[in-house]
């Protein structure tokens, strides 16, 4: 194998890492959807997601990093409210 190869590999196994982590995050998410619904909460809370962002800002250890980071979390926390948004409508149509 070589080194191209070898560096494919490594981004193989961490996808797989990522994908096991995305669907115990989208689990909660839609455990959190529910406790909104039930306590008619709005999906947005721009407040949680702004501290969100920060801890991430300040957790990152390279800060090379740090604007692909937050655009990871951002984008993440899209995918999460939308899921939310899908599961409340459905809800409300059963």
């Amino acid at each position: 194998m070589n080194e191209l190869e070898n560096l494919r590999e490594k981004i193989d196994n961490i996808d797989k890492e990522m994908i096991a982590l995305f669907e115990k995050r989208m689990d909660v998410v839609c455990d959190i959807a529910k406790y909104k619904q039930k306590n008619n909460l709005p999906i947005l809370n721009q407040g949680r997601e702004d501290i969100v962002i920060s801890k991430v800002k300040s957790i990152i250890k390279n800060n090379d990093y740090t604007d692909s980071a937050a655009a990871f979390i951002k984008e993440s926390m899209e995918i999460s409210k939308n899921l939310q948004q899908k599961i409340i409508h459905q809800e409300k149509n059963l």
